[in-house]
C-alpha cells in the first residue's frame, strides 16, 4: 500500500468515525484545521510514534453510577482503524450467540434469541424448562490487557493472508502494533477528570474503577477497541457452553442467559463451577448476587426488558426515566429552541416501547407531553412517534434561524421525467 492509498484509507476511517458524532465536543475540536491534524496523525502512524495519551474520565448516573473513559478524536480514529479493518474477520471468529458490537445484531437481537430458545426448548411453550441467568462482576475493570491483545493478534495471524491481499503486506503487522497501542494506553494514568473526584469515592466501588488497578489490568469502558475486544475475550467460553456442552446460551457483553430443559437442569448447574474457573483464569468472575435460576414461566429480566410468557415489557426504571425526561422538557420556557432535541428524546423511548408489547405505555407517554409542543409537532399514529409539522421541519427551522432558502427534499416524488 502506497502512502497515498494509506492516507485515503485514514481519511475514510475519519469520516466513518465522525458519523453520527459530528456535534460532539471532540469532533468539533478536531474539525478546526482537521486536514493539518490528520496529516500530523498520519505521520505519527507511519513513524510509529502515535500514542493514545489524551484521555478523559467521567461518571454517569443513569441507569446506574458507572465510570466511563473516552479519548480524543485522534484516539477514536485509531480505534476505528483497527476495528473497521478487522471487522469482517472478527465476525467470522465470534460465536453467533454473542450479540454486542456485532453487525446486524444488538440488544434487541439478543432478547429475540432468548425468546426463540425458550420456544425451542419448551417445544412450543408446552414442556418445562429452566432459565439460568448469570452476570460478570467488574468485567471491563478486571480484564487483562495482555489477554485482549492476544485475542486480536490471534485473529490477525489467522487471517494474515486475507488482510495482506486486501490492504497490503505490511498492514497485518501495522494492525498488531496499533492494537497494542490502543489496548495498552494506560488510560487511568493519562487522563483528565471531568467529574468531581469526590463522586468516585461515593458511588464507584474500587473493584469497578480503573484507578484502583495495576498497570495492565482493566480496559476503559467507552472505547471501541475495548467493546470489540471484550467480545473476543470470552468468545471461547461462549463456544464451549453452546458447542461443547450443548447448552442454549445467549451472551450480551457481561450478561448471559442459559435456557435448558428440566431434565438437563442439574447438568447445566454442574457447569457453573467450571465456567467460574475458566473466567477466573482470565481475571474476571461471576457475580454471585446476580445469579438467577427459575422456571421459564416465571419470566426474567434481560437487558432492561422483562421477558414473560407471550409478553415483553420495558422495565419500570427505564419507563419512569422517560416520563421524567418529558417533564424536564415540559418545564422549559423557550420550547421552540429544543424541538429537535425533544423529538429525538421522545422517539428514542417510543422506539424501545414499540419493540415490546407496550401500546398502553406509548399512549401514556404521548399524553404526558405538554400541549405547547403540539404547536410545532404532531403524532404519527402509524409509526407511533412524534414528527414535525411541515412548516416546522428541520430545513424550515434553519431557514428561520439563519435566513436561508433551503428546500425539503420530497422523497415521495419521482423527479425523473420520461
Amino acid at each position: 500500500m502506497t502512502e497515498e492509498q494509506a492516507f485515503d484509507l485514514l481519511t475514510r476511517v475519519m469520516y466513518e468515525t465522525r458519523k453520527n458524532k459530528r456535534y460532539g465536543g471532540d469532533s468539533v475540536a478536531f474539525e478546526w484545521c482537521w486536514s493539518r491534524k490528520l496529516v500530523r496523525m498520519f505521520d505519527a502512524l507511519m513513524t510509529k510514534e502515535f500514542r493514545v495519551d489524551n484521555n478523559y474520565a467521567f461518571l454517569t448516573s443513569y441507569p446506574k453510577w458507572r465510570e466511563i473513559f473516552a479519548t480524543s478524536f485522534e484516539g477514536r480514529i485509531a480505534d476505528h482503524l483497527v476495528c473497521d479493518l478487522l471487522r469482517p474477520y472478527i465476525e467470522l471468529e465470534l460465536h453467533p450467540r454473542t450479540f454486542n458490537n456485532r453487525v446486524d445484531k444488538g440488544s434487541q437481537a439478543a432478547i429475540n434469541q432468548v425468546i426463540e430458545d425458550i420456544a425451542e426448548v419448551t417445544n412450543g411453550y408446552r414442556d418445562d424448562a429452566r432459565v439460568i441467568k448469570w452476570d460478570l462482576k467488574g468485567f471491563f475493570p478486571n480484564a487483562w490487557c495482555s489477554h485482549m491483545e492476544v485475542c486480536f493478534n490471534e485473529g490477525i495471524e489467522k487471517y494474515r493472508q486475507d488482510i495482506a491481499a486486501e490492504y497490503g503486506d505490511d498492514i497485518p503487522d501495522f494492525l498488531r502494533w496499533l492494537a497494542m497501542i490502543c489496548i495498552h494506553c494506560n488510560a487511568s494514568n493519562n487522563c483528565e477528570l471531568r467529574t468531581p473526584q469526590r463522586l468516585w469515592a461515593d458511588h464507584i466501588e474500587p473493584e469497578k474503577s480503573l484507578f484502583s488497578k495495576e498497570p495492565g489490568v482493566g480496559v476503559p469502558i467507552g472505547r471501541l477497541t475495548s467493546q470489540t475486544g471484550m467480545g473476543l475475550y470470552i468468545n471461547d467460553d461462549v463456544r464451549w457452553l453452546n458447542d461443547d456442552c450443548g447448552i442454549h446460551t445467549t451472551v450480551f457483553m457481561d450478561d448471559g442467559v442459559m435456557v435448558v430443559p428440566e431434565w438437563q437442569h442439574e447438568y447445566a448447574l454442574s457447569l457453573i463451577p467450571e465456567l467460574r474457573k475458566r473466567l477466573e483464569a482470565k481475571g474476571v468472575r461471576l457475580n454471585d448476587k446476580k445469579f438467577y435460576d427459575q422456571p421459564w414461566r416465571n419470566g426474567l429480566e434481560f437487558l432492561g426488558t422483562h421477558i414473560n410468557p407471550w409478553r415483553l415489557h420495558l422495565n419500570d426504571k427505564t419507563y419512569n426515566r422517560a416520563i421524567e425526561r418529558i417533564r424536564e422538557f415540559n418545564a422549559i420556557e423557550d420550547k421552540y429552541r429544543f424541538i429537535e432535541k425533544f423529538k429525538a428524546t421522545v422517539n428514542s423511548y417510543t422506539g424501545l416501547l414499540k419493540n415490546r408489547t407496550e401500546y398502553r405505555r406509548i399512549c401514556m407517554l404521548r399524553d404526558a407531553i405538554a400541549p405547547e409542543w403540539w404547536k410545532w409537532l404532531e403524532w404519527d399514529n402509524r409509526r407511533q412517534c412524534i414528527v414535525s409539522k411541515p412548516e416546522y421541519n428541520f430545513c424550515q427551522l434553519l431557514n428561520r434561524k439563519y435566513h436561508l432558502k433551503l428546500k425539503q427534499h420530497d422523497k415521495s416524488r419521482n423527479h425523473r421525467t420520461h
